[in-house]
C-alpha cells in the first residue's frame, strides 16, 4: 500500500473560512445563474422549448466532466499543485459567462436568443467545472484526517447554502428593479469578490507521490470496484432533481400567492430550514452516523411534503411553516452526499491502491449541472402540462394555482422516497469503516489488519487483494 512521503498536516483556520467563503460566493453565483428557466420565458421563448434548449448542453456535460476528471487526477502542475490552479483558472472565467447568460438582447429573433443563450451556456458549464470539482477535491489534500476532512465540507456547504438563500432571497426584490443584466452584474461581482481570498490561502499538503498521476487504465479499474460512489451520485441525481422549491418559488410567488415578491417568503422559509439543519448535521455527526443522520432526515422530509399538500396554499403563514418543514430534507442530503462521496475516495483507494479524488469529484460536478438542468426542465414541462402561460405578467388560466402547490410538494416526496429506497438497499459505507479505511490508505495499519478491522465485509467487493 502506498504511504505518504511527508507527514500529516491540517488545514489552518484562516485557511479553511476563506474555502467556506468560496463556497459562499460561488452559490451566490450559481444561485443567480438558477434563474435562466424564468429569464428565457420572460424574454419570449416558450417553456417547452426552454426545457430542450436547457438540456442540450447536458450532452456536451457527459464528454466535458469526464474528460476534465482525468486531467486533473493524470496532470500535475509545475509548481507541485493539482487542484488550485486549476481553481484560479475557473473563477477568473465565470463571472464573464454568467453575465453573458443574462445579456441575451430580448430584440433578436427567436433563433439568435437560442444560438446566443447555448454558446454561453456551454462556455458557463465548463467554467463551472473548472473551479468546482477541483475546489471539492482539494479537501481531500488540505488534510488527511477524516474527521476534520467532514467538518471542513460540511462548513463549505452550509456557507454554500447561505449564498443560495442569499440569491433566492434578494433575486426576486432586486431582479424586478435592475432588470436581468444589471442584477447579474451586481451579484457576479459581489460572488467573485469572495471567492479570490481561498485562491492565495488554501495549501495542497497531503498529496502521496506515488499516487499523483494514475493513468487511464487504473481511474477505469477505481471507478469499476467502487460501487458506492455511483450509488451515491444516483441518489444524489435523485434527490437533486427532486428538490425543486427553488425552481418553483418564483411562480410559487407569481400564481399561487399573486406577488412574485412574495417569493422571497417562501425562499425565506425554506432557507430558514435549510440553515438550520445544515448547522446541525455536524452536531448530529459527532453522535450518530452520517448515512443514519440523512435517512432519518429524508424519511421526515417525505411525510412533511405529503401533509404540506392537504394543509394547502391558501393560508400564508400555514403554507410558509410547511415549507419549512418540508425543505428540511434539502438541508440533510445538500450536506451529507457530498460527505459520502469524499468517504467514497477512500473506498475506492482501499480498494484499488488509486487515489482518483478529480475523476469523483468532477462526476459530482457532472450529477449537479445535470440535476440543475433537469430541475429546470422538469419544471418548466410539468408547468406547461398543468396550462401554464409563459410570458412576464401573462394571466395564468384557472387550476394551475392548483397544479404548481401539487408539484411543490408531491413532486419532492416521490423522489426522495426511490432515493431513500436506493441509499437502504444498496449504500453500505459507514464513517468507522472509511476512519479505518484512511488508515490503511496513509500507510498507519497494513491491509490485514484492515480487513480484519472491517471483519472481511468489503473483501468480497473486488478490487485490490
Amino acid at each position: 500500500m502506498n504511504k505518504r512521503t511527508a507527514p500529516v498536516s491540517m488545514a489552518g483556520r484562516r485557511e479553511v473560512m476563506a474555502y467556506c467563503l468560496f463556497f459562499l460566493g460561488q452559490n451566490i453565483l450559481w444561485g443567480y445563474a438558477g434563474y435562466v428557466e424564468t429569464f428565457l420565458t420572460d424574454i419570449g421563448i416558450s417553456a417547452a422549448a426552454a426545457a430542450v434548449i436547457l438540456l442540450v448542453p447536458k450532452l456536451w456535460d457527459a464528454v466535458n466532466d469526464a474528460l476534465f476528471g482525468y486531467l486533473v487526477d493524470r496532470y500535475t502542475f509545475p509548481n507541485g499543485q493539482k487542484f488550485l490552479p486549476w481553481v484560479r483558472i475557473g473563477t477568473a472565467a465565470i463571472g464573464i459567462t454568467t453575465v453573458a447568460l443574462f445579456a441575451v438582447p430580448a430584440s433578436l429573433s427567436q433563433a439568435a436568443k437560442t444560438a446566443w443563450f447555448l454558446v454561453a451556456y456551454i462556455l458557463f458549464d465548463v467554467c463551472y467545472t473548472l473551479l468546482d470539482a477541483p475546489a471539492y477535491a482539494l479537501t481531500t489534500v488540505m488534510t488527511s484526517n477524516v474527521e476534520e476532512r467532514a467538518s471542513i465540507i460540511a462548513g463549505s456547504k452550509l456557507w454554500a447554502m447561505v449564498g443560495g438563500v442569499i440569491a433566492t432571497l434578494l433575486v426576486p426584490m432586486l431582479r424586478p428593479v435592475l432588470g436581468w443584466f444589471a442584477a447579474c452584474a451586481v451579484f457576479t461581482a459581489v460572488s467573485i469578490v469572495l471567492m479570490i481570498p481561498m485562491l492565495f490561502s488554501a495549501k495542497e499538503r497531503c498529496v502521496p507521490v506515488a499516487e499523483q498521476n494514475p493513468g487511464l487504465r487504473e481511474m477505469l479499474r477505481y471507478l469499476r470496484h467502487n460501487r458506492y460512489l455511483a450509488v451515491a451520485l444516483i441518489a444524489f441525481l435523485l434527490l437533486g432533481v427532486s428538490s425543486l422549491e427553488q425552481k418553483m418559488a418564483i411562480y410559487m410567488g407569481r400564481i399561487c400567492l399573486g406577488k412574485e415578491n412574495l417569493a422571497t417568503l417562501v425562499s425565506g422559509g425554506a432557507a430558514v430550514s435549510v440553515i438550520l439543519v445544515s448547522a446541525l448535521v455536524p452536531v448530529l455527526s459527532r453522535k450518530w452516523d452520517k448515512f443514519h443522520i440523512l435517512c432519518v432526515g429524508l424519511a421526515f422530509s417525505i411525510v412533511m411534503d405529503i401533509v404540506a399538500y392537504f394543509a394547502g396554499y391558501d393560508n400564508l403563514i400555514v403554507a410558509l411553516i410547511m415549507t419549512m418543514l418540508k425543505c428540511s430534507g434539502l438541508g440533510f442530503w445538500s450536506v451529507v452526499i457530498y460527505m459520502l462521496v469524499a468517504d467514497t475516495v477512500e473506498y475506492g483507494t482501499y480498494r484499488t491502491g488509486t487515489r482518483a479524488a478529480g475523476i469523483s469529484f468532477s462526476l459530482q460536478t457532472f450529477v449537479a449541472k445535470l440535476k440543475n438542468s433537469l430541475i429546470g426542465s422538469l419544471v418548466l414541462f410539468s408547468l406547461s402540462s398543468v396550462g401554464f402561460v409563459e410570458g412576464e405578467g401573462a394571466v395564468q388560466p384557472a387550476g394551475v394555482a392548483d397544479g404548481v402547490w401539487a408539484l411543490f410538494c408531491l413532486f419532492p416526496a416521490a423522489g426522495f422516497a426511490v432515493a431513500l429506497v436506493i441509499l437502504l438497499l444498496f449504500y453500505k459505507l459507514r464513517t468507522k469503516d472509511v476512519q479505518i479505511m484512511s488508515r490503511c490508505n496513509n500507510g498507519e495499519i497494513t491491509r490485514e489488519e484492515a480487513d480484519r478491522l472491517l471483519e472481511g465485509r468489503f473483501r468480497s467487493e473486488g478490487g485490490k487483494s
